[in-house]
């Protein structure tokens, strides 16, 4: 895992319209803030992949790329629609960690001027007795923590 950008508007990213929406949010902070912007996709991995050939270990350089790919469409999209409606588009670094999302969000919250995460409840009971990124992120992230809905 890269070591944290220090002041970076640090955003977790993984191509929900939730994580579109905190990536909006997070430009905007950015430009406020004359800062650049770290978008973050932790991924995992299965075990094994089952193929025609038999039961196998994943390539983790086709998680890998296969990760990259996903967060760099979501900051074009994104960018893309910024620059359509004239607002300003701030510096943005993709980073791509194999890891559970809120262990990678919480080591890229040291030093961050501010953590942004998009929300996406469960509803009811469910959201209180199942953890969230969320609220990981609330409870222990080292920076102002920013929940943004849809």
């Amino acid at each position: 895992m890269s070591e944290p950008t220090p002041g970076a508007v640090v955003v977790g990213v993984d191509g929900s319209d939730g994580s579109k929406a905190a990536l909006g949010y997070a430009m905007d902070e950015a430009v406020r803030r004359g800062a650049p912007v770290t978008a973050l996709l932790a991924y995992g991995g299965p075990d094994v992949w089952t193929t025609a050939e038999g039961v196998v270990p994943p390539d983790a350089r086709v998680l890998h790329d296969a990760a990259a790919r996903e967060v760099a469409a979501v900051v074009e999209e994104v960018s893309s629609a910024r620059r359509a409606r004239g607002e300003a588009v701030p510096e943005v670094t993709t980073e791509i960690a194999m890891g559970p999302a809120s262990t990678v969000l919480l080591h890229h919250s040291r030093g961050a001027a501010v953590l942004v995460v998009g929300h996406r409840g469960r509803g009811g009971l469910a959201s209180r007795v199942i953890g969230s990124v969320g609220l990981s992120a609330v409870i222990h992230a080292d920076c102002t923590v920013v929940v943004v809905r849809e």
